[in-house]
């Protein structure tokens, strides 16, 4: 539909309708609106000088590599 063909479309609802189409195209513009003003985040390179070792805290005595948490998770299989 072109826009001539719209306008026309439009001149010959009643007024009602027209309020309608109105309150429409008003909803749709905020609508799109809000999705390209929405802020994103700003993403930052982390802090390469962390030591991982050092954020294990609580998990300190749970196992830090894959084959020992395989061991583990068996162990408690065969418990089970």
């Amino acid at each position: 539909m072109n826009t001539a063909q719209f306008l026309n479309d439009l001149e010959q609802l009643p007024p009602e309708a027209q309020h309608q189409v109105e309150d429409f195209i008003d909803f749709i513009k905020k609508r799109y609106q809000s999705v390209e003003n929405k802020h994103q985040p700003d993403i930052t390179q982390g802090d390469k000088n962390i030591n991982p070792t050092d954020l294990f805290g609580s998990w300190a005595a749970q196992p830090r590599n894959i084959a020992d948490i395989r061991k583990q998770a068996w162990q408690r299989s065969e418990l089970d």
